[in-house]
C-alpha cells in the first residue's frame, strides 16, 4: 500500500512538473522556430493554468510579444488598418496587464513597441506624438532595470534616426548609430539571425557618410562624453566613441579611424552574409532581408 502511495505521489509530482509554465519552450517557439501560432496557443493555455502572479506576468508579456509579431504580418493596406490597430492595442493591453502583476523590463519593452506600432499605423503626426512616451518606457528598461537589452537599443536607434531634431523632437543621427552599435554588440547570435540589426546599422552609416578623417576627430569627442555620462541611455548615445578613434568592431580587422562610414557599412554587411551562411538558423522570411543586404553592398561598391 505504501509503495502504491509513493508511486502515485511521484506521478502527481511529475504531472505538476510538466504542467508548469516553461518560458524556455515559449522563447524557443518564438525565436528559434518562428512558430508564433504554436507559441500563442501554448501561452494562452498556460495562462489558464498559472498558479502565481509572477507566472502570469511572465506569460502575459510573452503573449504581448507574440500578438504584436502576428499583427506585424497583417497586410498594411488601408482596408486592414483597424485590424492592425486592434492587434497592437491588444498587445499593449497584455503588456500593461503583465506590469500590473509584476514590473519587468520585458513588459515595458513590449508596451513601448506596441505604442510605437499604433503611432505608425495612424500616420506621421500620431507617430511623432507617441515618440516621447515610447522613449520614456524604453529608458525605464535600460536605466531603472539596467537591462542592457538588445531590442530596446534597437528601438532607440530607430527612434533617434527617424525623428526630426530639436525643437520639434529629439532625433539625433549620431546617437541613433551609437544605439544601433550597442544593439549589434549585445545581440543574441546563438538563437537569432539578426539580419535586420546589421542592415539597419549599415543603412544609417551610409546615410551619415563620414570620411575616415572626420570619424577620427568625432570619435575622440564622443569618448569624453561617453566617459563622463553615468545614466545608461545617455552614456550609450556616445557608445560609438567609447574607445575613441582606436575602437575596433568585432567584424573588422582595422580600427574605426581607418575606414569611412560607407566602407564600414560594406564590411558589416559582408560579415552579416558570411555569418548567416554558417548559421543553422534560417527562415524563408530571411530572403527579403538578404536581398536588401546584397543590393546595398552593390550600391556601396
Amino acid at each position: 500500500m505504501k509503495k502504491l502511495f509513493a508511486t502515485l505521489l511521484v506521478c502527481l509530482m511529475m504531472t505538476a512538473l510538466f504542467a508548469a509554465f516553461n518560458p524556455a519552450y515559449s522563447d524557443y517557439q518564438f525565436y528559434n522556430l518562428h512558430d508564433y501560432a504554436t507559441d500563442k496557443a501554448y501561452l494562452e493555455k498556460a495562462l489558464t493554468e498559472a498558479s502565481s502572479a509572477d507566472e502570469k506576468a511572465e506569460i502575459l508579456w510573452r503573449l504581448a510579444r507574440v500578438e504584436l509579431t502576428l499583427t506585424d504580418d497583417i497586410d498594411d493596406d488601408k482596408e486592414f488598418k483597424q485590424q492592425r490597430l486592434d492587434g497592437y492595442a491588444k498587445a499593449e493591453a497584455l503588456a500593461v496587464e503583465s506590469l500590473s502583476l509584476k514590473e519587468t523590463y520585458n513588459a515595458y519593452h513590449w508596451q513601448a513597441s506596441a505604442i510605437g506600432r499604433i503611432g505608425q499605423v495612424n500616420g506621421p503626426l500620431n507617430s511623432l506624438g507617441k515618440a516621447k512616451p515610447m522613449r520614456e518606457l524604453v529608458e525605464k528598461v535600460q536605466n531603472e532595470f539596467n537591462a542592457d537589452y538588445t531590442d530596446s537599443w534597437y528601438v532607440l536607434g530607430i527612434l533617434y534616426n527617424q525623428l526630426p531634431g530639436g525643437p520639434i523632437s529629439f532625433g539625433d543621427k549620431d546617437a541613433a548609430i551609437s544605439y544601433m552599435r550597442r544593439c549589434v554588440d549585445t545581440q543574441d547570435n546563438v538563437n537569432r539571425t539578426n539580419l535586420t540589426n546589421y542592415l539597419e546599422l549599415a543603412e544609417q552609416l551610409e546615410d551619415r557618410d563620414w570620411s575616415a578623417s572626420k570619424r577620427a576627430k568625432e570619435f575622440e569627442k564622443m569618448k569624453k562624453k561617453y566617459d563622463a555620462a553615468t545614466v545608461p541611455t545617455e552614456k550609450m548615445k556616445y557608445y560609438e566613441g567609447k574607445d575613441g578613434k582606436s575602437g575596433k568592431p568585432f567584424y573588422s580587422s582595422v580600427t574605426l579611424d581607418k575606414m569611412s562610414d560607407k566602407q564600414e557599412a560594406v564590411m558589416l554587411l559582408r560579415y552579416a552574409l558570411a555569418f548567416y551562411e554558417k548559421s543553422p538558423i534560417k527562415f524563408a522570411t530571411d530572403a527579403e532581408k538578404l536581398e536588401e543586404i546584397r543590393e546595398l553592398i552593390d550600391d556601396l561598391t
